[in-house]
């Protein structure tokens, strides 16, 4: 997914946005950051990333999209239907947390997640 969408523009522009199973927040316990952890089928031979969109001011719920890729970075999608391996990603919050939460975006859902001041 790459170009302007509501703003903001993709990080991760040779990937596929890819549906999730499951996401929530989490608190690492040797460390004081919390982290969005999302669980998502992939099909073999691909790898999962959290892609926080780029933006230009601080919105309100910030988008990070659940992608796909090939380690090398080849854009052949053509099986991504085969989706098998359950798979499980986090990314610490620092920096990409909106006014008012994250919007976690799958290919075809989100889910908006708020967070309050005492969460951070």
């Amino acid at each position: 997914m790459s170009g302007m969408a509501g703003g903001s523009l993709s990080s991760a522009p040779q990937g596929q946005v890819i549906d999730f199973e499951h996401a929530e927040l989490r608190r690492v316990p040797f460390q004081d950051s919390l982290y969005l952890w999302v669980r998502a089928k992939i099909g073999d031979g691909f790898e999962m990333r959290l892609a926080p969109r780029v933006y230009h001011e601080r919105p309100d719920f910030w988008g990070i999209e659940v992608v796909a890729f090939t380690p090398t970075g080849m854009r052949d999608f053509s099986d991504s239907t085969a989706m098998a391996g359950l798979t499980e990603r986090s990314v610490p919050l620092v920096g990409i947390t909106g006014v008012r939460g994250v919007n976690v975006i799958g290919a075809s859902q989100t889910l908006q997640i708020e967070i309050d001041n005492g969460s951070l």
